[in-house]
């Protein structure tokens, strides 16, 4: 069963876990700089890249839905790869670049994938439904980030994203509607 709706509603996760993603991180930073021995300098990089490196979103892409797992799977390998490979600040902030670049493929090519589906009075709730979860997502932000942080590791506010990752994959890849309606008769 694929529908646009539920299109709406898996990418919707994407931009929650983007969002939360972006904010979790800043309550951590203080045990990050302890543990990898960061600077200042490299904890300001560390926290800002990430939505630096979203202004990606302003690459126009091309195959959607392609480029749109594609980005899925490196956001997902970035956090991984930050989680369990991260031996200091240089490694951890690569990952971060590559997180937030990531990120910003995905929400790219899912405004394309809804501006592609969506026309006429259907366009505004089509895109304003995933902006308006991220607005609750950047405020449990800081709150995941301080209970992952505290009872596990700063680690873990990136391994988290894994399954979390997994799970939008597996969405998007159902719920997207493989061809656009004709929007001839739409609009």
């Amino acid at each position: 069963m694929t529908g646009r709706w539920q299109m709406i509603v898996a990418l919707s996760l994407c931009v929650a876990l983007f969002a939360a993603n972006w904010t979790a991180l800043d309550v951590a930073q203080q045990e990050i700089s302890r543990d990898l021995d960061l600077t200042s300098a490299a904890g300001v990089w560390l926290i800002y890249l990430y939505p630096a490196a979203l202004l990606g979103v302003l690459i126009p892409v091309k195959g959607r839905l392609g480029v749109l797992l594609l980005g899925l799977g490196a956001f997902g390998l970035a956090s991984a790869a930050a989680a369990a490979f991260a031996a200091n600040g240089a490694m951890l902030i690569g990952c971060r670049a590559g997180q937030g670049l990531a990120a910003a493929i995905v929400l790219r090519a899912g405004f394309e994938l809804t501006r592609e589906h969506f026309r006429g009075t259907e366009w505004w709730p089509a895109l304003v439904i995933p902006v308006a979860l991220a607005v609750p997502a950047l405020i449990a932000g800081p709150l995941l980030g301080v209970v992952i942080t505290n009872f596990l590791s700063f680690r873990w506010t990136f391994l988290i994203n894994v399954p979390l990752t997994v799970v939008a994959l597996v969405l998007v890849a159902l719920f997207t509607p493989r061809t656009a309606p004709n929007m001839q008769a739409r609009a």
